[in-house]
């Protein structure tokens, strides 16, 4: 096949795949959303619906949706859980209707309690911005218990449907009820307070980079700030003990083990998060727990004390050897008993010196520099003992960068106590290195 036939196929190949996602898919989508529009039975729509009533097994409950959020009103004013309203919505529209057991023409001189249709085992009202509210009835199981019954207004039947349809708005209050911990919108926070057994910490948003202002001022590791910052938005309460608190102290919230304070872009308030007391006699180790802008008590698990447990050292920035990297044209690697110089000759070309041989032209020196950049700390130490401070007298390797006649960066090394210690031009205390750098730091000859 010459090359002009195989350039026209491959336009006509392109062609038609182009046609395809251009066409024939947005139009088969909205064939397929014709099809399940005509398969539900109900119209009910996410936008449209305003309140919804649900009673079952576990109660009577109302929920309006007031602006973007869902909000219990029975058997109690609490935030209701937008997941779970939502889904009920979605569920709505493509519950299934299987074999008719009782026809238009018979319904009407039916006893539906024989179904266990009145009164229903599960009833939902959905009730839209405007027009007529629309009920699901589910009934009994069916002799088999394959299925159970159900009907719904205006459908003038009985129908089979599957078990799951029923099940899913067959829920608990704690299955409606908001139950998250400490809900908050991660990208508004500006400044976060912890205040723990083990210190007090608090770090503030400058853009994508976090910076610590307590109990030191120093960069912070964003993704760790990020990481416990989202553990805090997605713990859930195990139950909750208390609609409202009645005296502070009855659960240590006046002198609370944690307390979290978020500081919101454009709300002068604080999100506040109270720890109190351990919950007596619990060998699951739960604790008390409030948000100060709601009144209920809920009880936690350990996990969410555990995640604000986090060490000073694992909040701080650990690329601490960072430098300008722009034109370093010289490295120097100094160890105990030989040097090795690293040069950019007048080709641009990195050679290599050990002992005033050249031992390597056109050198990978810059995956070398960039090493040295990206070096984290493994650990910043509370305390330095003498020996780890001698061994930076007395050093395994010191790395030197260069700029024509400038010092850009320079890293000491040392070994004390089976472990590696550092410290840098730019970062003056002695830091805990991994225990690999020195072959991260080797010179490729």
């Amino acid at each position: 096949m010459g090359i002009k036939v195989t350039a026209i196929l491959a336009v006509l190949l392109l062609g038609l795949v182009g046609f395809v996602f251009l066409f024939e898919r947005p139009r088969m989508a909205e064939e397929q959303r014709e099809i399940e529009a005509k398969k539900a039975f109900i119209e009910v729509q996410r936008h449209g619906i305003a309140r919804l009533t649900l009673t079952n097994d576990y109660g009577h409950f109302i929920a309006e949706k007031r602006g973007n959020e869902w909000v219990l009103i029975a058997p109690l004013e609490v935030p209701a859980d937008w997941i779970e309203f939502e889904g009920m919505i979605e569920i709505a529209q493509i519950v299934e209707r299987g074999r008719v057991v009782i026809d238009e023409g018979d319904y009407a001189g039916t006893n539906l309690a024989d179904f266990g249709l009145d009164p229903p085992v599960v009833e939902v009202r959905f009730e839209p911005v405007s027009g007529d509210p629309v009920w699901l009835f589910f009934g009994d199981d069916i002799p088999s218990k394959q299925g159970c019954y159900l009907t719904w207004s205006g459908g003038d039947k009985v129908v089979l449907t599957k078990k799951q349809y029923r099940a899913r708005f067959n829920r608990p209050l704690m299955a409606l009820r908001d139950t998250r911990a400490f809900s908050f919108d991660l990208d508004l926070v500006s400044r976060a307070y912890f205040q723990t057994p083990g210190g007090v910490y608090e770090v503030v948003r400058d853009g994508l980079q976090w910076h610590l202002v307590q109990p030191i001022k120093e960069r912070a590791d964003a993704r760790e700030i990020l990481t416990l910052l989202r553990q805090l938005k997605d713990e859930r309460v195990a139950s909750f003990h208390k609609e409202a608190v009645d005296d502070p102290t009855t659960y240590g919230f006046d002198n609370p083990d944690y307390k979290v304070e978020l500081h919101l872009i454009d709300n002068e308030v604080p999100n506040t998060l109270l720890l109190g007391k351990r919950v007596p006699d619990n060998r699951q180790k739960l604790w008390y727990g409030r948000v100060m802008n709601r009144p209920q008590v809920f009880i936690v698990e350990q996990l969410l004390p555990e995640s604000l447990d986090i060490p000073l050292s694992q909040l701080r920035y650990k690329r601490v050897f960072e430098f300008d990297r722009t034109g370093v044209d010289r490295v120097r690697l100094a160890y105990r008993d030989s040097v090795v110089n690293c040069a950019k000759d007048g080709d641009g070309l990195w050679q290599v010196v050990r002992d005033s041989r050249v031992v390597k032209v056109d050198a990978n020196i810059e995956d070398l520099i960039d090493r040295v950049y990206n070096l984290v700390v493994a650990e910043f130490p509370d305390q330095v003992d003498k020996s780890a401070a001698d061994s930076l007298n007395d050093p395994v390797l010191t790395v030197s960068l260069w700029r024509g006649e400038t010092l850009i960066q320079e890293l000491i090394i040392g070994q004390a106590n089976n472990f590696w210690y550092g410290t840098a031009k730019t970062c003056r205390e002695v830091v805990v290195l991994p225990y690999s750098v020195m072959s991260w730091l080797q010179l490729d000859e």
